[in-house]
C-alpha cells in the first residue's frame, strides 16, 4: 500500500514538472511574440521619422519572429566560395553540351537530317540530337576535343562573378531593399521594385562588360571545329588574333544582343514576380511565388532566345574563320541584320531544343538558299 502511494506521488510530481516546463516554453513564446510586436511599433515610429534602411531590417526580423513563434533557427547556406566552386564544377561537367549548343547556334550541322514523324503524325526531318553531335565531335577530335573553349568560358564566368557587383558597391547600392507585404505600405512597392530592378540591371550590365571578351574568345575557339583552324588555340593567340583582325572593338562583337537578352529576361521576370507578389495577400502562398519566378524566368529566356543566337553569330561573323563566312554564314554588318536574316530563314530558335530537333518547315521549303546552311549538305 505504501509503495502504491509512493508511486502515485512520484507520478503527480512528474506531471507537475512537465506542466511547469510547458508553461515556461509557452511563456517564452509569448515573450518572443511581444518583443516582435514592440519591434513593429518601433518600425512604425521609424517610418514616420524616415529611416528606410533600419525599417527594412527590423521589419524582416519582426515578421520572422511572428511567423515562427520566436524560433529563428534556419539551416545554414553554403558560403559564396562553395557555391562558386560548385557552379564551376557543374559547368565543367556540362561544357560538352554547351559546346554542341554553340555549334548549333552557329548553324553547323555536319550530320544529315533523317525522315521521321512528328508528335502530330506529320512527316518531318529530324536533326541529330546533342548526343549524336557529341559522338561526332569525339570521333573527330577525341575526348579532349569535347572541352574546346573551356578555359575561356571559365574565365568569363569567374570574371562575371567577381566584378558584376563592383559598380553597385561604388555607387552605394549594394543592398537590395526588402519588399514590404503589409497592406498599408503597398504605396511604396513600386519604388522598391524600381530600385531593385535598377540595381540588378547595373549588376547584369557590369558583369557582361567585364566577361564578354572572354565569351567571344570561347565562341571562336569552339567555332574552329568547323574549318579546322588553329588561330584561336590558346588565350594569348586568341587575343593577338582579335586585336590584329578586328581591333579592340572585336572583343565586344555581339555584345548588344546579349545585353538586351539579359536585361529583357531580368525585366520580364522582375515585373511578373512583383505583380504576383502585389496580388498575393496570403503568406502561405509565398513558396508558390518562388516557383512562379522560376517559371517566369524560363519563359522569358525562351522568348528572348533568338537574341542569344544573334550574339553567338555576331561573335563569330567576319572573324576570319570558316564558321563566320559563306557558305556557312553570311557576313553581317549589324546585329539587327543578323536577327532579320535568322527570322527570314526560320533559324532564330536553332539550338534551343537539343534532344529532339526538327528541321524548320521554312527550311524544308527553301532547299535552294543563297547561303545554304551546312545541315543541307
Amino acid at each position: 500500500m505504501d509503495t502504491g502511494m509512493k508511486l502515485m506521488y512520484e507520478e503527480e510530481e512528474e506531471t507537475l514538472l512537465m506542466s511547469d516546463a510547458g508553461n515556461d516554453e509557452e511563456m517564452m513564446q509569448h515573450v518572443s511574440v511581444a518583443a516582435a510586436v514592440m519591434q513593429l511599433e518601433a518600425l512604425n515610429n521609424m517610418q514616420l521619422n524616415g529611416e528606410p534602411e533600419a525599417e527594412a531590417e527590423i521589419e524582416g526580423e519582426a515578421e520572422s519572429k511572428l511567423q515562427t513563434g520566436g524560433k529563428e533557427w534556419q539551416p545554414e547556406k553554403p558560403s559564396a566560395c562553395v557555391r562558386f566552386l560548385l557552379r564551376m564544377g557543374f559547368g565543367a561537367i556540362m561544357h560538352p553540351y554547351e559546346y554542341a549548343k554553340v555549334l548549333m547556334q552557329l548553324g553547323h550541322e555536319p550530320l544529315p537530317a533523317v525522315a521521321a514523324t512528328s508528335w502530330l503524325g506529320k512527316s518531318t526531318l529530324l536533326l541529330p540530337s546533342v548526343h549524336q553531335y557529341l559522338r561526332y565531335i569525339k570521333h573527330t577530335d577525341g575526348f579532349v576535343g569535347l572541352y574546346r573553349g573551356l578555359g575561356a568560358r571559365f574565365l568569363s564566368c569567374a570574371i562575371s562573378a567577381m566584378f558584376s557587383e563592383s559598380l553597385v558597391h561604388v555607387l552605394g547600392m549594394s543592398r537590395t531593399r526588402q519588399r514590404r507585404r503589409k497592406l498599408h505600405r503597398r504605396s511604396s512597392c513600386f519604388k522598391e521594385y524600381a530600385w531593385n530592378l535598377m540595381r540588378d540591371g547595373i549588376v547584369v550590365t557590369t558583369g557582361l562588360i567585364f566577361s564578354h571578351p572572354f565569351y567571344v574568345i570561347s565562341v571562336r575557339q569552339m567555332a574552329q571545329f568547323v574549318g579546322r583552324e588553329v588561330a584561336y588555340n590558346d588565350l594569348r593567340s586568341s587575343i593577338h588574333e582579335i586585336l590584329q583582325h578586328d581591333g579592340p572593338l572585336g572583343f565586344y562583337a555581339g555584345f548588344v544582343p546579349r545585353l538586351l537578352c539579359d536585361l529583357g529576361v531580368l525585366f520580364i521576370t522582375s515585373t511578373l514576380s512583383a505583380a504576383c507578389e502585389r496580388l498575393c495577400v496570403d503568406r502561405s502562398s509565398m513558396r508558390q511565388m518562388e516557383y512562379n519566378s522560376v517559371l517566369f524566368q524560363f519563359g522569358a529566356v525562351l522568348l528572348l532566345y533568338p537574341l542569344q543566337v544573334v550574339g553567338a553569330c555576331m561573335a563569330c561573323s567576319g572573324s576570319g574563320i570558316a564558321a563566320g563566312a559563306p557558305p556557312f554564314m553570311p557576313v553581317y554588318g549589324q546585329w539587327i541584320d543578323c536577327l532579320m536574316d535568322l527570322f527570314a530563314r526560320g533559324d532564330h530558335y536553332r539550338g534551343a531544343f537539343i534532344f529532339r530537333r526538327t528541321l524548320p518547315r521554312l527550311q524544308m521549303n527553301r532547299m535552294h538558299d543563297a547561303f545554304p546552311i551546312s545541315r543541307m549538305i
